[in-house]
């Protein structure tokens, strides 16, 4: 018999697929097969149906470039803002594009995204820091919001510099030494609220559509995830800010698309989000929708919770939508039994084609054995 076809699962952890193997950070991070292994091990004992063995995302250009790094024994390595690269806007001039090969930890990302294609449940895309993200990660967030305000024409051709000289030739090694024809950026600093929706639409979309266009040319389709809406204060949710972010997210994709990514939708009116849509489902165009749990809302739970909120975003959108659920962030110390109720969660109400009254289909939170004890018992 068949298995009735479901929504599928996948999650970004790298913390937390390090901290639950026990696996040192400056082993996990640095050597690219134990990384791969750990995650693909971590993703069977959820029964997550993808993983991406991509790691730090924020670092590795910004590293290749010689930017000064922080290093922990037990934790993801950082960039140290006390030093950015580009101190003052001269440095930018000291910059070339990087030795994917060999500068940093370059070959690492690379061999992390090759060997996790070529393994059952291996992603098959490329990763990389967002256009915007990066000129933070090179210059910091305060100096590059003074350098938007001060010395725009400086700003500008930090930006452009990003694309040209790094994003676009990291892509190329990617397809030609990953074998990729799709990348998603990381941009977690192209959002609201750290930049208005018009700083968003001048200092971040046309810098994601460059890539983006350039990308294309080169037989890669590019994905820079800008203009995800995050606002933390539930008294501070506004619906003109969040459209205007939307607008933003497919004005840097270039298509209809949405994403509610790291922001608090669990706390968020859904309601909103069917508002917005209205115009398109007007014209008969099913706009898909992304979501992912929130990454705090993961880790405290309660595990009831995290299966409700999953249960109203599906039976919301899913009617008129195509929808699609990730687990944002696993947060390294987060409670197993709250990521094992997120992914029956989404299989369990998932189930294609989506029942029409979600009440009726019956979930049982999972009772799963610990992460050490599953490996006994699968090495048995």
């Amino acid at each position: 018999m068949m298995e009735q076809p479901r929504m599928t699962v996948s999650a970004g952890m790298p913390d937390h697929v390090m901290t639950l193997t026990g696996i040192p950070a400056k082993k996990f991070y640095w050597d690219a097969k134990t990384c791969v292994d750990a995650f693909a091990e971590v993703a069977d004992y959820y029964q997550m149906d993808v993983f991406n063995a991509t790691a730090d995302l924020y670092n590795f250009e910004v590293e290749g470039l010689g930017a000064k790094m922080v290093y922990g024994d037990n934790s993801m390595p950082t960039i140290d803002f006390r030093e950015p690269l580009i101190k003052e806007p001269k440095d930018l001039l000291k910059l070339k594009t990087p030795d994917f090969y060999r500068d940093g930890r370059l070959l690492f990302a690379l061999d992390c995204i090759k060997l996790g294609k070529e393994r059952e449940k291996g992603a098959t895309v490329g990763r990389f820091c967002g256009p915007f993200s990066l000129a933070v990660g090179l210059r910091s967030y305060p100096a590059l919001i003074k350098d938007m305000r001060k010395r725009p024409e400086f700003a500008r051709d930090l930006l452009t510099f990003v694309v040209d000289e790094v994003l676009l030739p990291y892509l190329k090694v990617q397809k030609e030494y990953c074998g990729i024809n799709i990348a998603g950026g990381a941009n977690a600093w192209a959002v609201v609220p750290n930049l208005s929706v018009s700083e968003l639409k001048e200092w971040s979309v046309p810098y994601s559509r460059r890539l983006v266009e350039k990308a294309k040319e080169i037989g890669i389709m590019a994905n820079c995830a800008d203009g995800d809406y995050n606002e933390e204060r539930l008294e501070k949710f506004n619906t003109e800010i969040l459209y205007g972010a939307f607008d933003v997210q497919i004005a840097s994709q270039g298509m209809p698309a949405i994403f509610l990514g790291m922001g608090r939708w669990q706390d968020f009116p859904l309601q909103a989000v069917l508002d917005y849509t209205a115009k398109y489902r007007s014209q008969g165009i099913m706009i898909p929708v992304r979501a992912a749990v929130n990454a705090l809302f993961l880790r405290n739970g309660p595990a009831d919770k995290i299966v409700d909120y999953i249960k109203r975003y599906i039976s919301t959108f899913a009617p008129e939508h195509e929808i699609s659920m990730a687990l944002a962030n696993i947060p390294a110390d987060t409670n197993p039994d709250h990521v094992h109720a997120a992914v029956a969660a989404i299989h369990t109400y998932g189930r294609k084609p989506i029942a029409e009254n979600l009440d009726e289909i019956e979930f049982k939170l999972p009772k799963r054995e610990s992460f050490q004890e599953w490996k006994k018992l699968k090495s048995a």
